[in-house]
Parts: structure tokens; sequence; C-alpha cells
């Protein structure tokens, strides 16, 4: 099966630059306006493969997420709790300058670094990986492929999982996370690149 992974529009603390983790922020006036101005990615599109194999539609919980999905005409999602953002615990709401002020110049290297890596009172990203993996594993049991609303952090994992990257720089320059990430799914969930950057076509 494919599965098409999608980041939410963009929110106020967005711009701001601040971390949003499970902080429910909303989609700024701008983000949906530029959301309902998109179409889903070619293929992933509301019923577009009819009878039991058409699309299934999940999102995370959050109302950006919410909102985005409904924007772009996603009916009746799935709303699974594993796909939400990583957790960043007391570092939420907080941007970069804000983080060093709290916790000092080696804030990051005292949180750790690549899978080890947990933000003070908040979720490891190895522990991210572990619930984007179980997500997939349980996902490719049903029949039809899938399009998920999700995170930044989210779209990472499901990038490290698919192409073992080393996670040894900040964000792959080969991806665009505004736009579709298509993943390949085995029959136990494992999955594999199938499409980088698919653009979202514009809604006429």
């Amino acid at each position: 099966m494919k599965i098409a992974l999608l980041r939410h529009g963009p929110t106020e603390w967005n711009v701001l630059g601040r971390i949003q983790g499970h902080t429910d922020i909303p989609l700024s006036d701008a983000g949906l306006a530029k959301i309902r101005g998109l179409m889903p990615p070619p293929g992933f599109e509301p019923d577009s493969n009819p009878g039991s194999n058409k699309v299934r539609v999940f999102a995370s919980p959050l109302t950006r997420t919410r909102q985005t999905a409904e924007a772009l005409g996603l009916k009746a999602p799935v709303f699974d709790a594993r796909l939400k953002e990583q957790h960043w615990g007391h570092w939420e709401g907080l941007d970069s300058k804000g983080i060093l002020a709290r916790d000092g110049a080696d804030a990051y290297a005292k949180a750790g670094v690549k899978l080890d890596f947990r933000p003070p009172g908040g979720e490891s990203t190895g522990e991210l990986h572990s619930r984007v993996a179980a997500f997939f594993k349980e996902v490719a049991q049903q029949p039809g492929d899938a399009i998920v609303v999700t995170h930044l952090g989210v779209l990472r994992a499901a990038y490290t999982l698919a192409t073992n990257w080393a996670m040894d720089r900040p964000m792959p320059p080969d991806l665009d996370l505004a736009c579709a990430l298509i993943l390949s799914l085995d029959e136990s969930g494992v999955p594999s690149l199938h499409a980088l950057n698919v653009a979202l076509p514009p809604r006429l």
C-alpha cells in the first residue's frame, strides 16, 4: 500500500518560531486560507478509489491538523494520537532563544542527540519513532491506500524509518515539508520511500 503524509498548514506560532508540540494551536487565518486553496496529492483525493480500496484518511487529533484535513476536503478522518507532534515538554511555547535563556547555552546538548533526544519533561525522539512505526504496522493490515495529516516531527520520523537517515543534520535538504511525503508500506508496515516532495495541486 501507499501512504501520503502531509504537514498541517501554518499557525501563528510557526511564524513566531515557537515550539508547538502537543500545545493545541489552531491554524492562522492566512494558514487556513492557504490550505483551502489546495487539493490532496494526485491519487489521494477523497473517493478517488471506489469500493473496499478507497483511500483512508487519518489525522492527528490536534486542532491544526483537524482544520487542515477539513480544508483539504478530507472527510471523516480517523483521529489517532500516535500521529501527534513530538511532545516538547517545558520547551513548548518557547523559541530557540527562549530555550537557551531558560536552560543554558548547552540546553540541546543536555537534552541528548538523535533518538535519545528528550526535551525536559517531554518525549524522546525514539519514542516518537516507535509510535509512528506502530501506526504504520496497524494501518498496513487493512486494504486501501491512506492519507495522513500530521506534523513536522512525524514526517521526519517517517522519512527516517523509510530511509535510515542518520539524523546528523537538522533537516534533510531534499525533504520539502510543504509537499506530500509518499511512502510504500509492506504487509508488516515497514516503510520505503515512494516519492518525495509531491506538490499539492491548487484548487480550481
